[in-house]
């Protein structure tokens, strides 16, 4: 396969593997009901997108990433391969890959101690070690939470503290 994705897809895709966490399409709690988004926002380069909902936070790659991605792929799907193998595990490796992209790393409100901001960056602390945390997301740029704009941070911030009642 030639140039499929750069590398900081590459480091966000592992990132996004190892969490094993819920499908982006999937807006359902526990209970069958639909938690309602209350907040969300984009990074600097519109990559990756930080939620909040009435139930959880999540971080996930950006609808506008997502297409990108699989304009990729569908490309790559498009070329020729030598023989009917390659081309076989080539659809199977991208189609899967495709899928764990539309992951989330996400933690119920619950679990959320606290989010401040914190010298450029938004930090989320959660009561229980995982084995993934938001931190642990690099983008081309360097770690995604210090890809948010701060007045966008600061009114996440402040929408978690109302759903909290913290304020």
């Amino acid at each position: 396969m030639k140039n499929l994705v750069t590398a900081g897809w590459l480091t966000v895709a592992i990132f996004f593997l190892a969490a094993c966490s819920q499908d982006s399409d999937s807006a359902a709690n526990g209970h069958g009901r639909a938690a309602q988004i209350v907040k969300s926002i984009s990074n600097d380069d519109g990559e990756v997108d930080l939620v909040l909902t009435t139930e959880s936070v999540y971080l996930q790659l950006s609808e506008e990433t997502l297409a990108e991605i699989k304009a990729e792929f569908d490309d790559e799907r498009a070329e020729e391969e030598d023989n009917a193998l390659a081309s076989t595990i080539k659809n199977v490796v991208l189609d899967n890959v495709e899928q764990f992209l539309k992951k989330r790393i996400e933690y119920p409100i619950e679990e959320v101690e606290a989010i401040y901001w914190d010298d450029g960056e938004i930090v989320i602390e959660v009561e229980d070690e995982h084995f993934i945390s938001f931190d642990d997301v690099d983008v081309d740029d360097g770690n995604v939470m210090e890809t948010f704009a701060e007045d966008d941070a600061l009114e996440f911030i402040e929408a978690f503290e109302e759903i909290r009642g913290d304020t």
